[in-house]
């Protein structure tokens, strides 16, 4: 998926070799033993197939889910796969890591036939043009398969030519087979699942999961036809519809969550976020309980279970002059703390909601103020419940409406919720600074 570029060992560069090549111009033997010379090795990494390759995955990821069954040789090979949308070469271009740089050929008459297209083709997909009517299909296909193969890339081929309107495969014409021979390297076969569904021929966009099932590489001296291609891509189609991607970030916490664990976490990040942790316990609902919505009201009231009993460690270890580290806190926000407990006694914590002052700060002000642990507890277990429960509720709604976009994003999900959490924190400790 990277720009087309010459090939290595070109035409003309051979075309000056010496006399024998020459005298053999029109030899086809010895234009076979050239063409073989020509494949190269694989290209390696490249920016632009890098850029490509991921742009098309979390495409797919976006509007209904990407899979890759099985993988394939790293060199330069023919890969022949079914043809029923648009969207394959995308999905193919999707499955194959940018080291293999894969490179597919495309109808001249339909994706060339304008300069804008052919530019947005080539910028999309790195496609090389190919005749399909009017005679010199083959030699055409050999001109691009030069210019692929002879860089060390792989060459994508749909054999069937057309896109199917029903599903069903078409006749595989031998064109693919005959390259991989001439070019010696091997063919693989590759069934695309989904696509006619997500953009079916003369169609609109539906979305839904797409799937890439990699077969095994033949080799194409061992073959006279396209017939054992197409019994693999055949078998690979029957195994059934595309199965919808998962994160496995998202699969890891809603395991979690679904048992025990995920209760006891809540309460085990209440208790650390009220003696010393500098996030707020109600990150855990954004961060991990958000992969299983229905779990996340339940968690919210394990947090403020642990969060009470956090509060009352630090009021009893700051009560014995052994008060907890508290980092990203500030002079401030312990006055204000102070201050609110002196004036409304174990009352006082109820402001700490929505001020954003850690709830610790006011732990260890209870402390040295001696307020009674009894209201104190009974009073941070209404406080801290009815903003747990009403940011879990608010996260819970949430995850649930969005659940198809978590399943798959999980992982970026987490960073941006982190970045925002990071933003929010230091404007918090920005404004208790002053």
């Amino acid at each position: 998926m990277s720009e087309d570029r010459p090939a290595t060992g070109s035409v003309e560069g051979h075309a000056v070799e010496g006399h024998a090549d020459e005298d053999h111009a029109h030899d086809p033997a010895a234009a076979l033993r050239r063409l073989r010379r020509r494949v190269g090795l694989p290209p390696g990494f490249n920016l632009a197939g890098a850029v490509r390759h991921v742009a098309w995955r979390n495409t797919f990821h976006l509007i209904g889910g990407f899979r890759v069954v099985g993988s394939a040789p790293y060199e330069a090979m023919v890969v022949v796969a079914n043809h029923q949308s648009h969207a394959d070469t995308p999905a193919l271009i999707a499955a194959f890591p940018a080291p293999y740089k894969p490179v597919v050929v495309a109808a001249g008459d339909y994706w060339f036939d304008d300069p804008w297209k052919a530019r947005l083709l080539k910028l999309a997909i790195g496609a090389v043009p190919v005749r399909r009517h009017g005679g010199g299909g083959y030699e055409s296909l050999i001109e691009g398969a030069t210019e692929v193969l002879g860089s060390g890339s792989s060459l994508l081929v749909f054999p069937e030519g057309t896109r199917s309107t029903d599903g069903q495969l078409g006749r595989f014409r031998s064109g693919a087979l005959r390259i991989a021979q001439e070019f010696d390297v091997p063919i693989l076969p590759v069934a695309v699942v989904g696509t006619r569904e997500l953009l079916a021929k003369k169609g609109r966009l539906t979305p839904g999961p797409v799937e890439v099932r990699v077969g095994h590489p033949l080799d194409p001296h061992e073959l006279t036809d396209m017939a054992p291609l197409v019994a693999q891509i055949e078998g690979m189609l029957a195994a059934g519809p595309p199965v919808p991607s998962r994160s496995r970030t998202w699969r890891v916490l809603r395991n979690v969550m679904s048992g025990p664990a995920g209760m006891v976490g809540a309460v085990a990040w209440g208790f650390a976020e009220a003696v010393s942790l500098p996030v707020t316990s109600e990150m855990y609902l954004v961060l991990v309980a958000a992969s299983h919505p229905r779990r996340v009201v339940p968690a919210a009231a394990c947090l403020a279970v642990g969060s009470v009993a956090g509060i009352l460690v630090t009021r009893a270890l700051t009560a014995r002059g052994e008060q907890p580290p508290a980092p990203l806190t500030t002079r401030a926000m312990r006055e204000r703390a102070a201050a609110d407990l002196a004036a409304a006694g174990a009352r006082g914590i109820w402001r700490q909601a929505l001020n954003g002052i850690p709830v610790k700060v006011y732990a260890a002000a209870a402390g040295d103020a001696r307020v009674p642990a009894g209201p104190l507890a009974a009073h941070a277990l209404g406080a801290r419940g009815v903003r747990s429960l009403a940011v879990g509720a608010a996260v819970g709604a949430a995850a649930g409406a969005g659940a198809p976009l978590l399943r798959r994003f999980y992982g970026p999900y987490l960073a941006v919720a982190g970045a925002t959490f990071a933003v929010g924190l230091g404007l918090v400790v920005r404004r208790w600074s002053r």
